[in-house]
């Protein structure tokens, strides 16, 4: 299964997933997040609240991880496989 983080609503795009079984979009705003469910009917996505420098995912989740700038982030480590 391959499970791609996304942070932030705005950074979803649907060619980045494609191929993707499961797409985590992480946003602080609930109101972003709802706007960005009521567009994307797709049952692959799941909406959680977060950002960094804590996101609320287990150790070695995702495959990748999309709209992230602090590629170093020791937070983006802990989540990706």
């Amino acid at each position: 299964m391959r499970r791609v983080a996304v942070l932030g609503a705005a950074a979803v795009d649907p060619q980045v997933v494609d191929g993707v079984d499961e797409v985590i979009v992480l946003d602080p705003s609930p109101g972003a997040l709802l706007e960005l469910l009521a567009r994307v009917r797709d049952a692959r996505y799941a909406f959680l609240l977060g950002e960094l420098p804590v996101l609320p995912l287990p150790d070695a989740w995702v495959d990748d991880v999309v709209g992230a700038e602090g590629v170093g982030d020791p937070e983006l480590a802990r989540i990706r496989r």
